[in-house]
């Protein structure tokens, strides 16, 4: 039985104090999943200072924070590192009704790619997976964002899967198996001559191209 050891992201002593605990249980870290994350919406009149903070803790600072303390770890193993951020397609395109989650997605994002630079030289890879529409098997839509991203479209909830399976280019919903596979694929030596690159699991979204 592996004990997990739980953090909480936007608090500094926690993830310092987590990542040290982790070193001493298992030896030390070798790839880092940065994965926190929440859903909001609501339009920019109605977005309180509580609800951008919130998604700023979590999705920024917390990404934030996780890396920082992965990296110390990597330079003093020695022996090079991974991280790779679950950000979101709206970290590339932009989104109705969620100023607060996009943006702290794009800062995800952009940290990703300071990380990358920052970690070459020591061999540490830094990627992005950016899934959309991941509604079966997903927490996110099991609480008022589904109700919420349904009126900023104007639909019954009911519709949402649809409108999202048929907006892609590719016409195909996309599953949590599928962000899985992603997030394998930088996190294994498939990936070992790639950092500082995106994954898009959107089934295809011109809106999210990276050029």
């Amino acid at each position: 039985f592996i004990r997990p050891v739980l953090i909480d992201v936007t608090s500094e002593h926690q993830v310092i104090s987590g990542f040290a605990e982790t070193a001493v249980e298992f030896g030390g870290v070798d790839i880092l999943v940065s994965n926190a994350g929440l859903a909001s919406a609501a339009p920019i009149e109605e977005t309180t200072l509580e609800l951008w903070n919130k998604n700023m803790d979590i999705l920024s600072t917390g990404y934030f924070l996780v890396s920082r303390e992965a990296f110390r770890l990597f330079r003093v193993q020695g022996i090079g590192g991974n991280v790779v951020f679950v950000a979101s397609k709206n970290g590339l395109a932009a989104s109705p009704n969620a100023a607060a989650y996009c943006t702290a997605k794009a800062a995800e994002i952009h940290l990703a790619r300071c990380l990358a630079l920052e970690g070459a030289e020591a061999q540490i890879r830094v990627n992005v997976v950016n899934p959309d529409a991941v509604l079966r098997g997903s927490k996110i839509w099991t609480g008022e964002w589904k109700e919420q991203r349904a009126a900023a479209y104007k639909m019954s909830t009911d519709d949402l899967e649809e409108h999202y399976r048929s907006r892609s280019m590719l016409k195909r919903s996309v599953f949590p198996e599928d962000i899985a596979e992603a997030i394998y694929f930088f996190a294994s030596d498939m990936s070992a001559k790639s950092t500082g690159n995106i994954i898009n699991v959107d089934a295809g979204n011109a809106q999210s191209f990276t050029r």
